[in-house]
């Protein structure tokens, strides 16, 4: 796939990195302006360049006018244009420099994109894909593990997933930085750039109803109930993309078709095959 190069000094976009990782892509950031301007010969050598244009003034151009740093990219992109005038440069920024924009927009080996609409990371990457000249494909598998309190069987999962079928690293919440998002929002960026769920329902809390409350009963966390609502809008509920692993004595939601419940009691491997021949029809 591509080597694309990031310059960008907004830690959050870290997220854009692990998102094209996922995809394929090599993929550094430059979180610096004085970075960049030091490794330009090595940032020349890239499929594709996102360039960033409001950041920290370098030193070593503290007498260049760079309008106290909001025009800090132009810097950087005249001198990749000295040296290469084909090279795809994305421009992902916040400026609302109408002459700043003008600029990427006569050139033909360049695009603006503005932070201040807030693209869909699928909007970004097919801006990406464009650039690239990469033609729609089947997406690679980018899988989402949601849990409850069973470390076992999430482990058991993700190992089966990227060591058994081949995917890449499945996603686990917890596992991933939080880049100082607040945990929806952070779920919600990693959840809309999986196409695949998996949702481990065990039997993590005690229930039991006003007319039987001898009897102890068992129910998934409510998180993992809520993240399934939420996969089953974003993915689809009859797109058989959405697995419903389950284990033990649990009480199952009653009031879902076309989602793939499979048994794991026994175990990950045990239900390997079922697993397998559900992948098979959903990518």
């Amino acid at each position: 796939m591509a080597n694309i190069i990031i310059i960008d000094d907004d830690y959050a976009l870290e997220i854009l990195v692990e998102n094209l990782k996922y995809r394929g892509h090599e993929v550094r950031r430059l979180g610096s302006a004085s970075r960049a301007l030091s490794d330009l010969d090595d940032i020349i050598s890239a499929d594709l360049i996102i360039l960033d244009i409001i950041m920290e003034i370098p030193e070593s151009h503290t007498r260049v006018s760079v309008s106290g740093g909001r025009t800090t990219g132009l810097v950087i992109y005249k001198e990749l244009r000295a040296r290469n005038t084909q090279i795809p440069i994305l421009a992902y920024s916040a400026s609302q420099d109408k002459d700043v924009i003008d600029i990427f927009d006569d050139d033909p080996n360049s695009r603006f994109l503005s932070k201040w609409t807030t693209p869909s990371m699928k909007e970004i990457v097919n801006t990406i894909d464009t650039m690239l000249g990469i033609e729609s494909t089947a997406p690679t598998p980018i899988t989402f593990i949601v849990h409850g309190h069973n470390d076992a069987t999430k482990l058991e999962l993700k190992n089966y997933l990227q060591n058994t079928i081949g995917f890449p690293e499945p996603i686990i919440l917890h596992e991933e930085p939080n880049l100082g998002r607040t945990l929806i929002k952070k779920f919600e960026d990693y959840a809309l750039f999986s196409n695949l769920a998996f949702i481990l329902l065990t039997p993590d809390d005690k229930m039991a109803s006003q007319d039987d409350s001898d009897t102890e009963k068992r129910r998934a966390r409510q998180n993992v109930i809520l993240e399934l609502g939420f996969f089953l809008g974003a993915l689809g509920r009859e797109s058989g993309r959405v697995f419903l692993l389950h284990s033990g004595p649990l009480e199952l939601p009653s009031d879902l078709s076309g989602v793939v419940y499979i048994d794991i009691s026994n175990g990950i491997e045990a239900a390997g095959e079922q697993i397998r021949r559900e992948l098979q029809n959903a990518i």
